[in-house]
């Protein structure tokens, strides 16, 4: 068996703390072999990690991303003039 190290806030490790201790895991070792044992079976699982919390828009649109923006009426004017002009210079959205 390999041995890695990573580097987690402590935040973090409370809440592995509390998993191993309230689903009876061995050891931390053991939690993490155990989600990686999940992960393997659903990998979607690793493509919602992989954007949380972000998510990638149904469209390529500029201009529907932007009216829908615009619908929410949550975001100023400023704001949306700053979002159209990011998504214009993108290679990912179409205007």
């Amino acid at each position: 068996m390999s041995t890695i190290n990573i580097s987690l806030p402590s935040e973090q490790v409370d809440r592995i703390d509390e998993f191993v201790k309230k689903f009876g895991f061995a050891n931390r070792s053991e939690f993490v072999r155990s989600i990686i044992r999940v992960l393997i079976r659903e990998p979607k699982l690793v493509a919602s990690a992989a954007t949380y919390p972000f998510t990638t828009p149904k469209t390529k649109s500029t201009k529907e991303i932007i009216n829908e923006f615009k619908k929410t009426k949550k975001y100023s004017q400023a704001f949306l003039k700053d979002l159209e002009e990011g998504l214009k210079e993108s290679d990912y959205f179409q205007t």
